[in-house]
């Protein structure tokens, strides 16, 4: 009878803590790590085994997913002191869950191939719900057969795995997906704007729009991404909402190089400062916690 894969997770946040336990529960030797001791204990005491750093864990894992929070986290897991290469071998396979750059993707990925491993960049989508469910959407970019060898542990959180070409491939269709979501969400909140100038009231005006044309798996899961922002508020005065504006951003960033113009996701990223700024000053949902600078983000 064959082993099961021994599966290591480094980032443990709010995509990665369920993550990785699902990898637990679905009956995976897991190690995990995670800059906070707290997220690890919690997954210790659900099963899993702890490790200090990276490393640590590419020691003993066959595949190794990471769910940190942008390029700068993904390449110190990586790459870094005490990162995943000082400890990488031939056979084993790195996934990039993280939501970074193409070019980032690319450069770990030959990081990692020096080492005789594999990478695939694999950025999830769904939010909470899915990840709960085990009902992920993963978008991969990477070679086949290395798809194929991780499958068995991708499968114990997502319920789509679409293979879309070759690394920076999974990025690029994560920004495509974030450039819908993230506009469709500064629309709805414009528009809601103007239903509160008419009078209507918030709820009532979302009913009608989920009952109507207008409706988006935003308007359908209103309330989501203010519960995002109340978890992950800005850091600092002068910050606007990081995954959001990281996203729009990157896409800008991509598309210029592409000579792709993309002056809808350029105003976006200018107008997210003051949409999310009003949104958090008019929610009484949400409060004024600061975010920390901790491995794992959710997307």
């Amino acid at each position: 009878m064959t082993e099961p894969l021994h599966v290591g997770f480094v980032g443990l946040g709010d995509m990665g803590a369920p993550m990785a336990r699902h990898l637990v529960g679905r009956g995976f030797p897991t190690t995990v790590t995670d800059v906070r001791a707290d997220a690890v204990a919690a997954l210790v005491t659900a099963g899993a085994k702890p490790a200090e750093t990276p490393a640590e864990v590419a020691e003993v894992a066959d595949v190794i997913a990471v769910c940190v929070v942008d390029d700068a986290q993904a390449t110190a897991v990586v790459v870094g002191e005490r990162g995943l290469v000082d400890r990488l071998r031939a056979g084993q396979t790195v996934v990039l869950h993280s939501s970074v750059r193409p070019e980032t993707a690319v450069a770990l990925a030959e990081a990692v191939r020096s080492t005789g491993a594999d990478l695939l960049d694999a950025p999830v989508s769904g939010s909470r719900p899915a990840v709960e469910a085990a009902t992920l959407t993963i978008m991969v970019g990477g070679e086949p057969a290395t798809l194929e060898r991780a499958r068995p542990a991708l499968c114990a959180y997502a319920e789509r795995i679409f293979h879309l070409g070759p690394v920076g491939t999974g990025q690029s269709m994560k920004l495509v997906n974030n450039v819908m979501l993230h506009l469709n969400h500064l629309v709805a909140l414009e528009a809601l704007r103007l239903a509160a100038a008419e009078g209507i009231a918030e709820a009532d005006a979302v009913e009608v729009v989920n009952a109507s044309s207008g409706r988006s798996w935003v308007t359908e899961t209103w309330g989501l991404i203010d519960d995002m922002l109340r978890d992950h508020p800005q850091a600092g005065t002068d910050a606007i909402f990081p995954l959001m504006s990281k996203e729009l951003w990157n896409a800008v960033v991509v598309g210029r190089g592409r000579g792709t113009a993309l002056p809808f996701t350029a105003l976006g990223t200018q107008l997210s400062r003051a949409y999310l700024s009003e949104r958090r000053l008019t929610d009484r949902r949400l409060t004024d916690r600061s975010l920390t600078n901790r491995w794992e983000t959710p997307t």
